[in-house]
């Protein structure tokens, strides 16, 4: 590895103090020296003239669904491109390797059910950027009982406990529980608060997408409060929000909530994307009873009875939470819904001359679920929620290739975005901490998230004044601009100069 001082830089160390002219000696992979600018010599070092640009720690999304993209990704694309040097994924209680990696066509088949063999297949593939893992409470329950409507037997507890001890003791980074989604929804609280008792004493979280984001809120906040004191009384709010517009209101009481917990001793910290159209699986739209059938039953009956879709076109006339007006496709398994990407169902509707109801059953019941963007947000409430000091960056994105124009913009445009919007209310290196140093010390990252003596040299030099997002709905792969050059390990993973040479220096953390 070459050693590297960076001169002339604008230091935004991570630790909110207002940045100062700097230089920054880097050897191996490690910080070696900060002082003043102007002060350092590194003989035969690589000088990085900053050209008074910013200098920050590398970002880190703590929500994420890269399990497996980070492997079939390597070069970390969407992430590194903006910023992002570390990747924590197996979010919403979701953990590809429980689940997925069974039908896989690559290295993770070899890595079903085993944490630790899944460890080694991202180490393998040499990502550009840190991977963290989380183990999901929704992948457990369906490695252990599938899709059943019933609560787990202790026996069933008992096998869910033994698996994910085995990802906390070979560096899961906690535990994520997904109660919203099938089939965590089928599960109540002791079940969720047993499972989190593994965490106790290991400093790591329970991050959540809680029960309900809408009508009971308040009571699901309350829910993830007490399986957290189960745990080690540290949680993760995932993607903060009020969804749907009657529930707006309720952000002062979210709010409170989550304030007086924090003040009563609890370990709380929100993650929030910039913004107001969530993303997921189109199949979440369906009404009750029809949100009780998992996936790919539900797609399939769709595709082979025109009765069962007469029923479900007849239950969402009669009124669904998330408004198809609303709704945009993001992408789809089949080719020939390419040409709806970036409209809303009542857009699709027109083109196949129905209704927006019907062109999300004719969508569904083309065998699988596309993904969709739902607008259920407010712009205000958005603001307001990124200018608390306990909100930290998360994109809810996976890692995704320079050419995959098939997702939501937050997928190479959260960091910038969170950036600039938080920044309307608070000073840029208050928010550049909450992008940095507050998450690395929340997830346990050993020595990252700072620029100081001894911190591992994840750097972003970045233009702050034009660091902003470029990509939209209808073009979501653009780049971000502002970003000169991004630095993993001490080794040059990103440079807005495409000549340039580049490597994939990240790492697998496993965090004990």
């Amino acid at each position: 590895m070459e050693n590297l001082l960076f001169t002339n830089v604008m230091l935004y160390d991570g630790t909110g103090r207002n940045p100062f002219p700097a230089d920054v000696a880097v050897k191996d992979d490690r910080i070696a020296a900060v002082a003043e600018c102007g002060t350092l010599k590194e003989t035969g070092a690589s000088v990085i003239d900053g050209k008074g640009m910013a200098l920050t720690p590398g970002f880190v999304d703590v929500h994420t669904h890269s399990d497996a993209s980070a492997a079939r990704v390597p070069g970390g694309d969407s992430k590194i491109s903006q910023g992002v040097t570390t990747d924590i994924s197996g979010n919403c209680g979701f953990s590809f390797y429980l689940t997925g990696a069974k039908d896989a066509a690559d290295d993770f088949k070899n890595a079903y059910c085993n944490f630790a063999a899944f460890a080694e297949v991202i180490d393998k593939s040499a990502p550009a950027v840190n991977v963290v893992h989380l183990c999901g409470h929704n992948s457990l329950r369906i490695r252990v009982m599938g899709y059943e409507e019933r609560y787990a037997t202790k026996e069933e507890i008992r096998q869910m406990k033994e698996l994910l001890a085995e990802a906390l003791e070979h560096g899961a980074g906690g535990f994520s529980g997904g109660p919203y989604y099938l089939p965590g929804k089928f599960s109540n609280t002791e079940e969720l608060k047993e499972l989190a008792s593994l965490l106790k004493g290991t400093g790591k979280p329970y991050a959540t997408h809680i029960r309900n984001e809408s009508t009971t809120l308040l009571e699901a906040l309350d829910e993830a409060f007490e399986i957290a004191q189960a745990g080690d009384n540290n949680l993760e709010i995932s993607h903060l929000k009020t969804s749907g517009e009657k529930n707006w209101c309720k952000l002062d009481a979210v709010f409170e909530k989550i304030e007086n917990a924090r003040k009563n001793g609890m370990n709380i910290l929100a993650d929030r994307y910039p913004y107001v159209h969530s993303s997921t699986g189109l199949r979440q739209i369906v009404p009750p009873p029809f949100d009780k059938i998992d996936t790919k039953t539900l797609c399939t009956r769709l595709k082979e009875s025109a009765e069962f879709r007469k029923e479900l076109l007849t239950a969402m006339e009669q009124g669904v939470e998330r408004s198809p007006a609303r709704t945009l496709l993001v992408s789809s398994p089949f080719a020939e819904h390419k040409q709806f990407y970036g409209m809303s169902m009542v857009e699709i509707g027109n083109q196949m001359g129905c209704s927006a109801e019907e062109a999300v059953v004719r969508l569904l019941a083309a065998g699988d679920t596309p993904w969709a963007a739902f607008g259920t947000m407010n712009e205000d409430n958005l603001e307001r929620i990124l200018a608390k000091p306990y909100v930290i960056l998360g994109s809810d994105g996976s890692i995704r290739s320079y050419d995959d124009n098939s997702t939501h913009p937050r997928a190479f445009g959260t960091a910038p975005r969170f950036f600039r919007i938080a920044s309307k209310n608070c000073d840029p290196a208050s928010v550049i901490r909450r992008m940095t140093a507050l998450p690395a010390a929340k997830f346990n990252l050993e020595s990252r998230g700072i620029i100081a003596p001894g911190y591992f040299a994840d750097l972003v030099l970045l233009d702050l004044d034009k660091f902003d997002s470029k990509a939209d709905y209808s073009a979501p792969n653009k780049r971000s601009a502002g970003v000169s050059q991004v630095y993993v390990n001490g080794k040059l993973a990103f440079a807005q100069d495409p000549d340039v040479k580049t490597f994939r220096p990240g790492r697998m953390l496993r965090i004990k």
